[in-house]
């Protein structure tokens, strides 16, 4: 076998073709810089808005399956829903950040995060794609933003030229929210 290689590198330089070398490889690599300190996000539109989880937080991105409602529930938790055996609660993310809604597509899907060794689904109208954002290009979240739905922002990207509002999934997925504090006229008249 080594003789075998030893006449296939030969070969290839009797060939006159340039053959790269270790160095050749050692001087590539020098020339280019390797970021190591990038993050990667998933970003998803919700609305007409961008959003992006790291993708750290994201177990599996499925497609819409069904739920089953849960009554005395906050109006964003669309239900329980079995994936593999595993039974979830589903957020409709829109109505959680207090979107206008509109009617969900087949481009809809489903992320499955997990906070607290819990896993929740989270229902958005479209994934877009892994982005890579260096720290340059992030920023806190801006002093204006107040109350509650601002504490759903972690910060703010910039990935090619679009706006990437990164979410802060303890702030969203926040249990004391999943209970209706008061109930609606329907169901006083269950009580």
């Amino acid at each position: 076998m080594a003789g075998e290689t030893e006449d296939l590198w030969q070969a290839l330089l009797r060939s006159g073709e340039h053959v790269a070398t270790d160095e050749d490889y050692e001087h590539g690599y020098k020339q280019r810089e390797v970021r190591r300190d990038l993050r990667q996000y998933v970003a998803f539109r919700v609305g007409d808005e961008v959003y992006g989880l790291p993708i750290a937080e994201i177990e599996e991105i499925t497609k819409q399956f069904p739920t089953t409602f849960v009554p005395r529930t906050a109006e964003f938790l669309l239900g329980i829903g079995n994936v593999r055996g595993r039974i979830i609660p589903v957020v409709e993310l829109a109505r959680r950040l207090g979107i206008r809604g509109r009617g969900y597509d087949r481009d809809a899907r489903v992320l499955i995060v997990n906070l607290d060794d819990e896993p929740y689904g989270l229902l958005v109208h479209q994934v877009l794609e892994v982005v890579r954002i260096p720290p340059e290009q992030m920023e806190e979240r801006p002093g204006g933003f107040a109350g509650k739905r601002a504490e759903y922002i972690r910060a703010l990207g910039r990935y090619q030229g679009e706006l990437v509002i990164i979410l802060n999934l303890d702030e969203v997925l926040d249990p004391d929210d999943f209970i209706r504090k008061t109930p609606t006229p329907e169901e006083r008249g269950s009580w």
